[in-house]
């Protein structure tokens, strides 16, 4: 064990192989870091088997009880694995670890990460950049002001040391996710990602080091700017895919295949289950296949949990909690008025029932549709300017200004309680 470096991913059980896969990448460049699952869930079965790196994280992280259940309520299962982040790294330090590394289970390691370890002896933090060159002529299949919402860094990677500095902060992030760790435009919030645009301010340039290396968290929301080669050697490497910035060349590090159809990779197909407007430039392939084929050779491992249901995606009765339910509890919760100590019961004067005597059960399926997969979207963008139309005429142009800006208060389920309040 090396008391020093580490590294950890956070996944729910299914993802479990995910994990795995990432770290045999990890070992095959680097032997001697230590590595570690955290998994955002729990077992039924008391005899699972489980290597000693992969580690439930209700059972160590130092969570009550009452607040791990709300957590797990109101943020689905993305929100609810980012919000436990600085806890995690918490575990690490109090391990004994003094540098420790997060990534993504969907990222793959192609070369070591010696030099991530080097800046954190000298920075109490590492980050990426979402985009690390300066467009001026800005041509990303991602709009600048989805980059704006969802921050300026992207918390599939963070580095940090073992520090009063970093412990300070780990403090300060682990409390602002306990409550405030959803994916939400309409407030700023962007899971635990968008909090980490504070971090310049708090730190500057003396403890944090913000990584512009183009081969360190490569993704699909910066491939429009990066690209691809072999050296002469073999090696990966990654250089600006346009000329608006003084050219550079480094080692590919790491990829976040975020987005990507893993079911399908294995079968030896890449392509995208999300994200899917964004362009897949013929030099990617160049790694897309080391990762496509890795997960094919690994299909047993990847498979090993890939079956095993979210714990904490149904009610107690089965019902799925829809993305609607879980905010709206989080609304109850904000005003105070009511207070629900198992939001996942059934029973009587539980939240199940307050929603389903307002028919808010039995709609399966609603969280799977969204704007990019939702049929006949430009007739009922139609409809909807019809019905906006008509209210104008009703309201005339000073009233309808006014009810345009006070959409705002409405436009989180949080605000909507009253649909079951008594």
């Amino acid at each position: 064990m090396n008391m020093n470096h580490c590294a950890f991913t956070i996944v729910a059980k299914n993802y479990i192989g995910l994990g795995k896969i990432l770290e045999n990448s990890l070992h095959q460049h680097n032997p001697e870091i230590d590595f570690y699952i955290f998994v955002a869930d729990t077992f039924d079965e008391p005899q699972v088997r489980l290597s000693n790196n992969v580690i439930i994280s209700k059972e160590v992280l130092d969570y009550t009880d009452e607040a791990w259940t709300d957590m797990s309520f109101k943020y689905n299962l993305t929100e609810f694995c980012t919000a436990i982040k600085p806890a995690c790294f918490q575990y690490m330090f109090e391990k004994g670890y003094q540098k420790a590394i997060y990534f993504d289970p969907d990222i793959f390691i192609f070369s070591p990460i010696d030099e991530i370890y080097q800046k954190l002896d000298n920075y109490d933090v590492t980050l990426t950049p979402q985009i690390a060159g300066i467009h001026v002529d800005y041509h990303g299949e991602h709009p600048e002001w989805t980059m704006n919402v969802n921050g300026i860094f992207n918390l599939g990677f963070c580095g940090m040391r073992n520090t009063t500095l970093s412990t300070s902060l780990l403090s300060w992030w682990r409390k602002r996710l306990n409550d405030n760790c959803f994916a939400d435009r309409s407030t700023g919030n962007f899971t635990d990602q968008k909090w980490m645009d504070w971090i310049p301010g708090f730190l500057g340039c003396e403890h944090l080091y913000v990584f512009h290396q183009l081969g360190m968290n490569m993704a699909p929301w910066n491939f429009f700017e990066r690209e691809l080669f072999s050296s002469a050697d073999g090696q990966l490497m990654v250089r600006y895919r346009t000329n608006d910035n003084p050219q550079r060349e480094d080692p590919l590090v790491f990829i976040h295949f975020a987005g990507y159809d893993y079911q399908k990779m294995k079968q030896g197909i890449i392509s995208r289950k999300r994200i899917e407007d964004l362009k897949e430039y013929e030099d990617l392939r160049l790694a897309s296949n080391i990762y496509q084929k890795a997960i094919a050779s690994q299909q047993e491992l990847f498979d090993s949990f890939i079956e095993q249901p979210y714990s904490y995606a149904c009610f107690e009765n089965g019902v799925p909690i829809e993305s609607f339910h879980r905010r709206l509890y989080h609304g109850i919760n904000e005003g105070g008025a009511t207070h629900y100590d198992n939001p996942f019961a059934v029973g009587k004067g539980s939240f199940f029932e307050a929603i389903r005597k307002k028919g808010m059960i039995g709609h399966e399926g609603g969280d799977r549709q969204n704007i990019r997969n939702m049929s006949n979207l430009s007739r009922k963008r139609r409809m909807v300017a019809l019905l906006f139309k008509s209210l104008y005429l009703i309201m005339g142009y000073k009233r309808y200004s006014l009810f345009l800006r006070s959409l705002y208060f409405y436009c989180r389920p949080e605000l909507h309680t009253f649909l079951i309040k008594k």
